[in-house]
């Protein structure tokens, strides 16, 4: 069974979109649903606030806990612009912001070796990016047309890019003309070359890219059989492999941690009133562990590598130690 010792809860005001991200130390939390603020972990006192103006798609720390990034969501409306801003960890102070064409939805950091550390974020038919430190543009990576949901900057220097394609596919069923969008997850170089391009089919639905993007995991859905699962993807081998079923009216909250080493899948027990916490090993799929928490919860999100993990719901954060 996995341990979850209690080390702070405290209440906050909380909506479905409302995000979190750990720092990389551990030290503090990020919270919010458009403008947001950090708290100290152990303590639960606010450090600093950040006005963002837009409904947050993501938060994330950069690699050295200096800078937060702030993706914007879509809201369905036809007006919507993107927006990406680095704000000052320590602070809450804008660092700089970008605009973009339609919502970012993502945004993820890059540290090439001997490089400037870098943000990259969709900007429809490309992969903008800038410097963290001077907001400095770079090259734009070319996009197929995709609506890119999940990022990720590999180690080589290539773009892992999770998202739905901008034009569907006409395909007859039972004599009418429907028009399918399917899911893809690509694989791109430096400079936009595909080096990979997997069909994912209609009915992937949640998802989470691990921030190496090595790995992977969404809800697949199997409409031969009428079954849903949990899966893990392996993003160069196109490998699936299935971890969870799925019950009808559950949806699951995704986290990979220590990179892509470890992967953990909240969901409401079916039978139950609770949710399940499940934690993997991804080398070997082996389950670790599971816990039952709190049915209120509807987001999470861990730091492995200080054996963190934070839930939110019913108006309340709550942290947690994991062993």
């Amino acid at each position: 069974m996995i341990s979850l010792e209690p080390v702070r809860s405290f209440p906050v005001e909380e909506f479905l979109l409302t995000r979190l991200a750990f720092s990389p130390d551990g030290s503090e939390i990020a919270v919010g649903h458009k403008s947001f603020r950090t708290y100290g972990v152990e303590t639960g006192a606010l450090k600093a606030e950040f006005d963002y103006p837009e409904f947050l798609a993501g938060l994330r720390y950069s690699p050295d806990g200096r800078y937060i990034a702030a993706a914007n969501v879509g809201d369905n409306h036809p007006a919507t612009r993107g927006r990406v801003s680095l704000f000052h960890a320590a602070t809450g102070k804008l660092h700089w912001t970008a605009e973009a064409a339609a919502p970012v939805e993502t945004c993820a950091f890059a540290a090439g070796a001997g490089e400037p550390t870098a943000l990259y974020w969709n900007d429809g038919a490309v992969l903008s990016g800038a410097t963290l430190e001077t907001g400095a543009a770079l090259s734009e990576v070319a996009l197929p047309p995709l609506a890119v949901r999940g990022l990720a900057c590999a180690a080589d220097g290539g773009f892992v890019c999770f998202g739905r394609d901008a034009a569907g596919a006409v395909q007859q069923v039972e004599g009418a003309d429907l028009v399918f969008r399917k899911f893809r997850l690509l694989r791109l170089d430096r400079a936009g070359k595909e080096r990979g391009n997997l069909d994912l089919g209609i009915g992937a639905g949640v998802h989470a890219l691990s921030p190496d993007g090595r790995l992977l995991a969404l809800e697949l859905v199997d409409f031969k059989n009428n079954e849903r699962h949990v899966s893990l993807v392996d993003v160069e081998t196109g490998v699936e492999a299935n971890l969870a079923p799925l019950e009808a009216n559950t949806l699951p909250v995704l986290a990979f941690g220590l990179g892509s080493e470890y992967f953990a899948c909240m969901k409401e027990d079916a039978e139950d009133n609770f949710n399940r916490l499940r934690l993997w090993r991804t080398s070997d799929l082996k389950l670790i562990g599971e816990a039952q928490v709190s049915l209120g919860y509807h987001s999470m999100a861990v730091n492995l590598e200080q054996s963190l993990i934070a839930f939110l719901g019913a108006g309340e954060l709550a942290i947690h130690a994991l062993s």
